[in-house]
């Protein structure tokens, strides 16, 4: 446990320098970062909150905000502006919070009750999904690379046919 808190404590110092250098974009990736090593941390998503406040980006804050036990007036009011953003459809808000700790921790928070009972039912379904569905062109990009490692795999084939020939 002392090595995690290290590392969290030296990352976390980084990001304070950041912000000190008014650097948020840093600050907000090392954040995104930390949050996906580390998902039980929920003050992490606070300080995210916090950095998409700054950047203007209320609903991006709201859905950081969204897991806090003591929410501030702004906090609620961005809170309020991600579900808007989510069409205040109960699924989206879940699948947008990408919440992959432990749910235990979300016990004790003030939540939509059908917030934590969807949670348990879909909590495989949470995994991130791609956001747009394979296209024309990326199926072109697919069959392109194929047949690149095709023709890659029959010159091989060929080179090595051609220098066993030429040895024996």
């Amino acid at each position: 446990m002392f090595f995690i808190e290290k590392i969290i404590s030296k990352t976390l110092k980084r990001i304070e320098e950041d912000i000190k250098n008014d650097d948020f974009g840093k600050a907000r990736d090392r954040l995104h970062g930390l949050i996906s090593t580390f998902p039980n941390e929920l003050e992490l998503r606070k300080k995210l909150g916090d950095i998409y406040f700054e950047l203007k980006y209320p609903a991006m804050a709201g859905r950081y905000w969204y897991l806090e036990k003591n929410k501030t007036p702004k906090m609620v009011h961005a809170c309020i502006e991600f579900e808007n953003a989510m069409g205040n459809d109960i699924n989206n808000i879940v699948k947008a919070l990408k919440y992959k700790g432990d749910i235990e921790l979300l016990k004790g928070l003030e939540l939509d009750s059908a917030l934590l009972s969807i949670k348990y039912k879909e909590k495989e379904k949470l995994v991130e999904e791609p956001d747009v569905p394979i296209g024309r062109k990326h199926k072109l990009i697919i069959f392109g690379c194929l047949s690149i490692m095709i023709l890659i795999i029959i010159i091989f084939s060929v080179g090595v046919y051609t220098l066993f020939n030429w040895i024996f």
